[in-house]
């Protein structure tokens, strides 16, 4: 597996009671263990935070990567290509509101210009876990590979994937239109792995394109106290009628 020297800057935004500081945190190791998915990106998150990729040269996705009509036949399982999609690792210290967006960046550097964006739709999918362990042995010999090779070229955008057998599917955002796209869920606290890409019509061949994606996380809501009057009201009246 190739070894990605890549870094993910981050900044804590916690705002407790009326006061409101912000630090930086330390994220610095581009795949939390050897072997299985090659990540690109690894954030910890936490409370109320957030985490944003840098303008650096390694921020860049191929503009169908996400999804290669060319990998599959209509009506069998859509495909993503592993490499030229970008693999974040995240762990959340608790459980929390978690957002992700992924968007067009015009500033990441390529030679003495910068990445084009204008065929990037931004696109992703969400699982719980990381994969950091060898294909199963049936599963590589399936795809011509060994399994100490822990990736395959390409993935299932909408689901489980196969080969990384760690990884159990939460959403995605199918996005060819917008320039933007976001996703927030509820998460437990845990290990979980994206994949960022592009959705646009692979009929022609753009270079990659320079993108920025953002993680934030916010307590998950608790039941505000109206809401708590309203079901109270509601159990003791099916009381009374008891």
């Amino acid at each position: 597996m190739k070894t990605r020297h890549l870094a993910l800057f981050g900044l804590i935004l916690a705002a407790r009671a009326s006061a409101a500081t912000i630090s930086f945190h330390d994220v610095a190791n581009p795949d939390p263990n050897a072997g299985g998915i090659g990540y690109e990106w690894y954030v910890t998150l936490g409370g109320v935070d957030a985490a944003v990729t840098p303008n650096i040269g390694g921020s860049h996705i191929g503009a169908w990567s996400w999804e290669d009509q060319g990998l599959f036949e209509p009506g069998d399982p859509t495909r993503g290509w592993t490499h030229t999609s970008q693999w974040v690792a995240v762990t959340l210290t608790e459980a929390s509101r978690f957002t992700i967006t992924l968007a067009r960046n015009a500033n990441i550097p390529n030679g003495a210009g910068f990445r084009p964006t204008d065929n990037l739709f931004p696109s992703f999918t969400l699982w719980s876990g990381w994969d950091n362990d060898d294909i199963p042995e049936a599963i590589a010999l399936a795809y011509g590979l060994t399994a100490a090779d822990g990736e395959n070229h390409d993935y299932n955008n909408r689901g489980n994937i196969d080969w990384a057998e760690d990884l159990n599917f939460i959403g995605l955002v199918d996005n060819n239109s917008a320039s933007s796209a976001a996703y927030t869920v509820d998460l437990a606290a845990g290990n979980y792995t994206i994949v960022l890409g592009s959705n646009a019509p692979s009929l022609t061949n753009p270079p990659r394109q320079g993108f920025q994606a953002s993680f934030t996380t916010t307590a998950v809501p608790e039941p505000s106290s109206a809401l708590l009057a309203v079901l109270a009201a509601g159990f003791l009246s099916i009381r009374r009628r008891r």
